[in-house]
This record gives structure tokens, sequence and C-alpha cells, in this order.
């Protein structure tokens, strides 16, 4: 009896370990964790200086990048917390709405397709298109973060500057938001000195159940021209509503 007992438990804790290898197997795959900070510069004319001590300065958000080395999966930790503000001026009513919606941007990294999906004035919508295909310069400048060796890329366009710190030593080429294309990981990011910052708080390379790698299914289905225009058509939709002004906040990735 006590030799059956005994090959049970063998079998089982070979199961078991058998169970992780496959899981684990070779692929390149785990789990990072970063900080969004947005910095707000809101000047409103006719605004109370009361009111403008009470504009919120910046927004912090926790977010988390789920990946392996054929698709990722980025979105908030935690959503909601919407803040609405309103004050009568000489020019009509004045409306601020910041929201922190659900957002999920996913990337298929060997199709070179991206599917973002956000929330827009409580609607939600699902653009799918090619992957950008990013044109970086290696600045040659170079640093350790959380230990792994990093690369400086930088790319301009009209309106920002954007810098980024990747790492050859994990070979994916994706990173947080709309930013990859990459031989590495992105690691932070940087945009107009300090607007927007995405920093690194955490990587681990734990095996990922592929429900946390799962395509965005919410939302309608329209193109990223489409959902600019809707968002430039509403903006000045609600500017237009009683003489008044209206700034429409929305922290994304």
């Amino acid at each position: 009896m006590r030799e059956l007992i005994f090959t049970v438990v063998c079998t089982f804790i070979m199961l078991v370990a058998f169970s992780q290898i496959n899981k684990n197997e070779t692929r390149t795959q785990g789990t990072v964790t970063y900080e969004e900070v947005v910095k707000f510069d809101i000047v409103v004319d006719g605004m109370s200086p009361e009111m403008m001590d009470m504009m919120p300065k910046e927004n912090r958000t926790n977010t988390v990048l789920h990946f392996n080395d054929e698709v990722s999966r980025y979105e908030n930790l935690k959503v909601g917390g919407d803040v609405s503000m309103e004050e009568e001026t000489g020019e009509g009513t004045v409306k601020i709405m910041m929201s922190q919606p659900e957002n999920i941007i996913y990337r298929d990294l060997r199709d070179k397709r991206i599917i973002t999906q956000t929330e827009f004035m409580s609607r939600v919508f699902l653009i799918e298109s090619d992957l950008p295909n990013d044109e970086w310069k290696l600045t040659g400048n170079q640093q350790m973060i959380l230990g792994y060796p990093c690369q400086e890329a930088i790319k301009e366009d009209t309106a920002r500057t954007i810098k980024v710190w990747f790492t050859p030593a994990i070979p994916v080429s994706t990173g947080p938001g709309e930013y990859g294309n990459l031989p590495g990981l992105v690691l932070t990011v940087d945009i107009n000195e300090g607007e927007r910052t995405i920093t690194v708080k955490s990587i681990g390379f734990e095996y990922v159940d592929p429900a946390k790698l799962g395509k965005p299914k919410k939302g309608k289905k329209v193109t990223r021209e489409k959902f600019n225009s809707i968002v430039e058509e509403k903006n000045k939709e609600m500017g237009a509503e009683g003489g008044g002004q209206t700034i429409i906040m929305k922290i994304s990735q």
C-alpha cells in the first residue's frame, strides 16, 4: 500500500511539473506594470482664480502590459474616477469633464495589426488598423533600467517629440500604449519633455493566461479617421451649447 501511495504521489508531481513546463515553454512572455503621468495646464478666459486653483495639475494612472512573442495587451489597472466641473463666466458656462475610460490596446505582432478599444462621451469604439510604421532614430544614449540595458530612440512630428527607452534584452517589439516597433520592449516614454510620461515599475516573466491576451471586442467598429471625426464634431457641438464652452479631457493610453 505504501508503494502504491508513493507511486501516485510521484506521478502527480511529475504531471504538475510537466504542466508548468508546457505553460512556460521557451517563449518570451510576461507582465509589465507602468505608471502614466499626464500634466495639465488649463487656462480658460473668464474663469475665476478659485476655480483655476481647483483644476487638476496632473493625472496618474497605473497600467499593465501582458505580452508574449506574438501578441500584447495594454490597459488601465483601474478605470472610472470621472470628474466634472462647471462655472458661470462672462462668456457663458464653462464645463470641464475629465474621464478615465476602460481603454485597451491590443497588438498582433505576427500579423502587424492593432486593435484599440476606447471610450468617448459614454460611447465605446473599436478601432482596427495596421500597426504604424514608426520611424525611430537611435540616439546612441544608453542606460540601465531595472537591471536591463536600454537604448534611447526618438521621433518627432509637427506636434510633439517622443523619446523612449527600450531594451533589446527583452526581444518583443511592443510597449505601453501606441509605442513599439523597436527591436525590444519599450520601458519608458517621454512626450514633449514631461507633458506625458510612462515609466516602468516592474517586469515579470511568469506564464500569462491566454484570457489576459484576448482581443477587445466591445464597441462600435470604426476607422481611425472616423473616430477622430466623431471626437472633433462632438467637441464643436458641446462648445456651441448654451453659448458657453466645454473642455473634454479624456485620459487615455
